[in-house]
């Protein structure tokens, strides 16, 4: 995407791999100008086809749309179903849709929570699904006194995504039977009260390794603390115990999100700072966290200049090397940034790998989602954007960096280099010498030196583009 006029963040540039890939562009919908809009129609990827790789799953103005993932990074095939769009009356953030395998056969299904209650329409494998069906006159917008109180996990550990309800003194589980409905919900806990906890920030997640979830929340009465509970053997929950040994009423580690970042196959707390940095608190096995330690010098708020504000969203954190820990990917001013995991919660130092994705390249947090997932079926995830005329991606290589379309670098500032010199300055960034013309040097500072050269230091071109210098030669008269 080309970059949009508009003020430019300003933003450290992590060390850069040079030269970088830019997106590649390889599918011609779902995107700005065909009329998707982030208000509107969610953009999702899922594995609807059982192949290992993530599917494009969009909830458009006349239903949902798909595409399938072909396995070179791009997409193909379309297909969907006539329902859980705009003009079926599915709005945001009224009514949730998920894209999650509720049948065990490892192919995601749409679940919708409608107003009446929840409809499913179950994946045929080929990027379509069976029609919506209603299966559970239960936790439908119209009843509920609360919206966006539902989260979809596995609670039996039996393959297959169950619901989970949130709401004033109870939560409510309903579980998948495997042929596309749901059970009658059971009551697992009535610990929740408004009046105690924040709503905002449930979580349903597994910490302690037996993939079954936990549920994470955050207390403020008496005294704010993160607190998490694990299930019994019948699917109920005891009282939340805290969950980090930061103790209560300390600083900020209290909202923090959950990933594998050890490879334990359990979730542990990943938390940006106010300042640049990023922390994590590995999870022990027993249901909580360690202390909180820097991880990696960067991701942060940094005071409302970094990630997680209205021009940079949060960094995201999926395994983009195939070693079942999670990395972190952010997308910020100058393109994507990675930052491998080490395996013992902490990070490498981020790299600048994308130069594209950006908001310099035109890519704003309210018209364009960037997501990860594998597209390729190599356990690596990939990066997937939403731009102005439709799909762009780019594909892991497996080491933090990503493949994607044509390559570009940075011109370096060649200002008092021989001809040589630049050459080589230029033959590292992966450029080429253009035509050298003599300027007369009147004060004779930049004898055999380059003094100008176009494009200027900080231009971003294309590989094999050339830059035309000009080298400082000899006054007519006697130097100064």
């Amino acid at each position: 995407m080309l970059a949009a006029a508009g003020a430019v963040i300003v933003m450290a540039v992590p060390a850069q791999a040079a030269p970088l890939p830019t997106a590649r562009f390889v599918f011609a919908d779902f995107g700005a100008d065909q009329s998707w809009d982030v208000a509107k129609h969610p953009r999702v990827l899922a594995d609807i086809t059982g192949d290992g790789r993530a599917d494009v799953v969009g909830f458009g103005d006349f239903g949902t749309m798909t595409a399938v993932a072909t396995g070179d990074g791009g997409f193909g095939a379309r297909g969907g179903v006539a329902d859980f769009g705009f003009n079926q009356g599915w709005r945001i953030p009224i009514h949730e849709r998920f894209v999650t395998d509720i049948t065990g056969d490892g192919k995601a299904d749409i679940v919708g929570v409608g107003n009446a209650g929840v409809f499913t329409s179950v994946s045929l494998g080929d990027g379509n699904f069976r029609p919506a069906t209603f299966v559970l006159q239960a936790f439908g917008a119209s009843t509920r006194p609360r919206l966006n109180d539902l989260i979809a996990a596995d609670a039996n550990n039996d393959g297959r995504t169950d619901l989970f309800m949130f709401t004033n003194g109870r939560v409510d589980v309903a579980l998948a039977r495997g042929d596309g409905t749901f059970a009658a919900p059971y009551l697992a806990t009535t610990e929740f009260t408004t009046d105690r906890f924040d709503f905002n920030h449930f979580k349903v997640v597994n910490i302690t390794g037996d993939a079954r979830p936990e549920i994470l929340s955050i207390r403020f009465l008496p005294g704010i603390a993160p607190l998490s509970t694990s299930p019994r053997v019948d699917g109920t929950y005891p009282l939340s115990r805290v969950s980090t040994n930061n103790g209560v009423n300390t600083s900020p580690f209290v909202i923090f999100d959950v990933a594998d970042v050890t490879g334990d196959g359990r979730g542990d707390a990943v938390m940006p700072g106010q300042d640049t940095t990023t922390f994590v608190g590995t999870a022990r096995g027993d249901g909580t966290f360690n202390t909180f330690t820097v991880a990696v010098n960067d991701f942060g708020y940094n005071n409302g200049a970094g990630y997680g504000t209205g021009t940079v969203p949060s960094a995201s954190r999926a395994d983009i090397t195939a070693d079942q820990r999670a990395d972190l990917v952010g997308f910020n001013t100058f393109g994507v940034v990675s930052a491998v995991s080490l395996g013992n919660g902490t990070f490498a130092q981020s790299r600048h790998v994308v130069a594209d994705f950006g908001f310099n390249r035109g890519w704003r947090t309210d018209r364009h989602p960037r997501l990860l997932a594998d597209i390729t079926g190599d356990g690596r995830a990939d990066v997937v954007g939403f731009g102005n005329a439709g799909i762009y991606t780019a594909v892991s290589n497996g080491d933090g960096t990503f493949s994607g379309g044509p390559t570009i670098t940075t011109v370096p500032d060649l200002t008092g280099d021989s001809k040589d010199e630049a050459r080589s300055a230029l033959q590292s960034a992966g450029l080429v010498l253009g035509t050298v013309t003599n300027d007369v040097d009147e004060n004779c500072n930049n004898i055999d030196k380059v003094n100008g050269q176009n494009p200027g230091a900080g231009t971003q071109l294309l590989t094999g583009s050339t830059v035309n210098v000009t080298i400082g030669v000899l006054p007519p008269h006697p130097c100064p």
